[in-house]
């Protein structure tokens, strides 16, 4: 019994001395390991920082470039783009201390296009525990103009341009071409654009103008007004067929007048051709848009004459040309982030 008694005091004693020994061990393994935890949890934190900041300048970089294609579609300068493009992304950095002193470069890959980059060193939170105080961050973006393949509603009048020759518009219409156009009537492809239109004979090669419908238009003279006042209600995409409008629809003419006194001179109009596959009275399809800047407009009995100019201008689409889609006017256009 007295044997037993000393084996069990003999091996609690063991069991004490191993768990004081044990814990002796555990401290000294957590000291070792204390400078790798702080390390690793702070460059946990500071990786999410970096990550977040780098976002933020990405994002002043993408709006910066688009601001800057923006200017350089309606006709700006490279000076004027680069100004608007460093404002815009210097804004988007603004609320930010720790990115105060991240710079915009501006720089100007070709003439339709702006690229902004920022390089900067971030200061660091908890990474100076490790000798790290800052890390180098950096984004880009480059934005260019690029035609487009559609336009938004309330941006478009109907009124469509034609071209009376074999190859149509292409290659007739270009961006700083001024001209004086006559409005016709009637299905004029019917017998070919040299036809009759509203008892007025279309001169071989003229380019002129003429009212045209959609299918989910009306073709009611004060929806024809209104939609040249206020802008057609429907995104129109290239390829889409219309209707040359039958008749006079003399009622544009007011819409056009109150369009003009109240400062609105630019808007797009539809380049059109003879549809391909016509489909019921649908006879023409829009094969390009351009952006008109009218500089005077003349009642003249049933052949009203615009005198306007081609420019350049941007609209809010996110629908591109591809490869075979328009005549390659570059009028009107959108911007694009290619990087």
């Amino acid at each position: 019994m007295e044997n037993e008694k000393l084996s069990y005091g003999f091996l609690e004693r063991t069991l004490r001395r191993l768990a004081k020994e044990g814990r002796g061990q555990v401290m000294a393994i957590f000291a070792l390991a204390l400078p790798v935890l702080v390390g690793s949890g702070a460059i946990a934190v500071d990786v999410g920082y970096m990550m977040t900041a780098r976002n933020v300048l990405q994002n002043a970089a993408d709006a910066g470039a688009r601001a800057g294609t923006v200017v350089l579609a309606g006709g700006g300068t490279q000076a004027a783009a680069s100004a608007a493009a460093a404002a815009i992304a210097s804004q988007n950095t603004a609320g930010s201390s720790t990115l105060a002193g991240a710079v915009p470069v501006v720089s100007f890959p070709t003439a339709t296009s702006v690229s902004v980059a920022f390089n900067t060193n971030l200061p660091l939170f908890l990474a100076p525990v490790i000798g790290i105080n800052t890390a180098a961050i950096g984004a880009n973006a480059t934005a260019a103009t690029a035609a487009v393949s559609s336009v938004p509603p309330n941006t478009m009048a109907p009124l469509a341009i034609a071209c009376n020759n074999a190859n149509g518009c292409a290659g007739s219409l270009a961006v700083g071409q001024t001209l004086t156009t006559r409005r016709y009537c009637g299905n004029f492809y019917a017998d070919g654009p040299s036809g009759n239109a509203c008892g007025n004979t279309i001169a071989n090669g003229e380019i002129f103008m003429a009212g045209i419908t959609f299918a989910n238009s009306s073709n009611s003279n004060s929806a024809f007004r209104d939609a040249v006042e206020n802008g057609y209600g429907d995104t129109v995409s290239m390829g889409q067929q219309a209707r040359a409008l039958p008749g006079n629809r003399n009622g544009w003419r007011s819409g056009m007048e109150n369009r003009l006194a109240a400062g609105e001179n630019e808007l797009v109009l539809p380049v059109i051709r003879e549809a391909a596959n016509p489909s019921g009275n649908f006879n023409v399809e829009v094969a390009d848009f351009i952006m008109v800047r009218i500089s005077s407009f003349a009642r003249a009995g049933n052949t009203d004459q615009t005198t306007f100019e081609i420019i350049s201008s941007s609209v809010a689409s996110t629908d591109f040309a591809t490869g075979g889609e328009g005549l390659g006017i570059n009028s009107t256009v959108g911007v694009r982030l290619s990087q």
